[in-house]
């Protein structure tokens, strides 16, 4: 038998006490509630309440940590008491659930996670919603629907919440958003690139305490797909509802609590008794609770994830900040560059494990001849705006399109003094990217599948080195299970130089080959960098230096030169003026033209 403490008796405490108590649910040879942990001052309403003698109520910690028979611990304490408790109760081999956040504090979140894994304990963040009947039945029916491309929520709360609640509570993206920025990323198995949120004031200072009555997010994916979550504080009724718009057709969940006689998902009948979160996710408490158990009993695995509570904590930083701000923010998982092994979109990844797959020297080969024949002749600048719509979903570091993130390198090679020509290669180092406007998804040069223009370059037709991103996806190249191409030299001899090689096909490769094509006045050192400046396994970790001459030693320096500004001016404060574009296309037109044949 499991025996357990429920810490706190607030409206998430009945909740889970019901559950746990009801032997319909849980079985009571199995499970059973042997103390109610709360403040002294109540004990004595929570046992009038209860009124159960097999249930011993307690204020006293100490007695329930040490409590050897204590299995498991459920926690719906305040939330700036749950890092302590989670920690005192793992450090007495308790396993947890605990309502969310565990934390507000990223730190304190990894270390209770951590700390459950070295003592071989489950600790469950009570993200309730995917135990749902309505929203898990929409990730189990999301393949009917195509390819998607939009989502929408409706998150209205009732009733609405008392002044000492609201002031307070951790606000209303923290209370009310992470149900919904949750669920919709377990349902894409997915986070976003970045947010843009909005909101309002409504009811006075002395009801409201200040804080935001209504809010809406937008998430933004790498794969393009967009969720809004309209969020309210005021609403007659609790209105939950959700739609899912794929290429084919749509899912959408409705109010199971109302007296619709339509059963029509855009109305809340509010003649009735109105209800609120206990009566509306009824089931997906009880799903969550039969879920924790058999996650401690091994019977299936953990849903809710480190990753995922910390994720939620980067989105929720990032739409405050959105707000304060307003403007679009990128939601940054990790610290620091190009931070490929922390928590990492799932495009970055399933793009640098296609582009491994599929990149080989008959690839590049047949990718040449197409894309570099017959080119036609396009305007610089409409170049540049197709590119201001265009998001690389290989770059963990950014979510701005492209032509913003040239314009920020530029700026900075400006501010530094550099050359002219330097700063035109700033503004135009990513700018092969356009072959979108031309490619498509089998040769992984479309907005969706961006494995044939974005990502790391590597030398085709010799072995791929380890130092790559992800490094254990050289192995599923076809190219490394032929003898020709899988040594150290393949096709090469040693010191034949890099500009005897073959690059993987990709936006530097694209443009590099386009300028050789065309007439322009930027001297080699700028087509060496537009070549090799996505050659990380070259410039950054050593790589290939068996394959450079002296021709690419002396290069050498301006590829680290321009890496810097490449990398490190990568940010959300844009702020470019019409002077600004104006000055880049006057000295883009002197060194290129007016037009480029791609």
């Amino acid at each position: 038998m499991m025996r357990g403490c429920l810490f706190g008796y607030g409206r998430a405490g009945r909740i889970h006490y019901e559950n746990l108590i009801n032997e319909n649910l849980i079985n009571n040879d199995k499970i059973n509630l042997k103390y109610i942990f709360e403040t002294q001052e109540r004990l004595s309403d929570v046992y009038n309440e209860i009124n159960n003698k097999d249930i011993s109520l307690t204020s006293r910690l100490n007695m329930v940590l040490t409590d050897t028979e204590i299995d498991f611990c459920i926690i719906c304490t305040p939330t700036n008491t749950h890092y302590e408790l989670i920690k005192a109760c793992l450090s007495h081999n308790k396993h947890v659930m605990c309502e969310k956040p565990l934390s507000e504090d990223e730190s304190e979140i990894k270390e209770c996670y951590n700390l459950a894994a070295s003592n071989n304990l489950v600790l469950l963040c009570a993200l309730n919603r995917i135990f749902d009947p309505q929203i898990s039945g929409l990730k189990d029916m999301l393949h009917t629907v195509g390819g998607i491309h939009q989502i929408n929520t409706i998150s209205k709360d009732y009733p609405y919440p008392s002044y000492n609640y609201l002031k307070h509570s951790s606000g209303i993206f923290a209370d009310c958003a992470v149900h919904d920025i949750f669920f919709i990323n377990w349902i894409l198995d997915d986070i976003p690139i970045n947010v843009f949120v909005t909101g309002n004031v409504v009811m006075p200072e002395d009801i409201g305490a200040g804080e935001l009555d209504n809010a809406i997010i937008i998430m933004q994916y790498a794969s393009g797909i967009l969720a809004n979550i309209n969020l309210s504080r005021i609403s007659k009724n609790y209105d939950q509802r959700i739609e899912i718009y794929g290429k084919n057709g749509n899912l959408c969940t409705h109010n199971p609590y109302t007296n619709n006689p339509y059963n029509d998902p855009m109305e809340v009948d509010d003649t009735n008794a109105p209800i609120s979160f206990p009566q509306r996710y009824a089931e997906s408490y009880k799903n969550e609770l039969i879920h924790f158990f058999n996650v401690i009993e091994k019977k299936e695995p953990l849903k809710v994830h480190m990753n995922d509570s910390v994720a939620c904590v980067r989105i929720i930083e990032a739409c405050e900040k959105s707000l304060k701000s307003s403007t679009k923010i990128s939601v940054k998982y990790d610290e620091g560059f190009r931070n490929y092994s922390g928590q990492i979109v799932k495009a970055v990844k399933d793009t640098y494990r296609k582009a491994r797959i599929n990149q080989t020297v008959d690839y590049v080969m047949r990718m040449r001849k197409k894309y570099l024949s017959n080119l036609t002749p396009m305007p610089i600048k409409s170049i540049f705006e197709k590119l201001e719509t265009f998001i690389d979903i290989s770059d963990p570091d950014l979510s701005v399109p492209n032509y913003f993130h040239g314009l920020q390198t530029a700026e900075q090679i400006r501010k530094d003094g550099h050359p002219v020509w330097l700063q035109v290669v700033g503004l135009i180092h990513d700018i092969g990217k356009i072959i979108f406007t031309m490619g498509c998804d089998e040769d992984g040069t479309s907005v969706k599948e961006q494995w044939g223009i974005v990502g790391d370059t590597f030398i085709v037709g010799c072995e791929i080195p380890d130092v790559m991103v992800y490094p254990e996806f050289n192995k599923e190249n076809p190219d490394m299970l032929n003898d020709k191409y899988n040594t150290l030299l393949g096709m090469y001899e040693c010191h034949c130089g890099l500009e005897n090689v073959t690059c993987s096909w990709g936006h530097d490769e694209y443009l590099y080959q386009i300028l050789k094509n065309n007439t322009h006045a930027l001297p080699e050192e700028a087509l060496y960098i537009i070549r090799y400046h996505s050659l990380y396994a070259y410039h950054t970790h050593g790589a290939y230096k068996y394959l450079a001459n002296d021709k690419d030693k002396e290069m050498f320096h301006w590829l680290k030169l321009f890496n810097k500004y490449d990398l490190y001016t990568k940010s959300d404060d844009i702020i470019i003026d019409d002077a600004t574009k104006e000055y880049y296309i006057k000295h883009v037109r002197n060194f290129i033209g007016d037009e480029l044949y791609i």
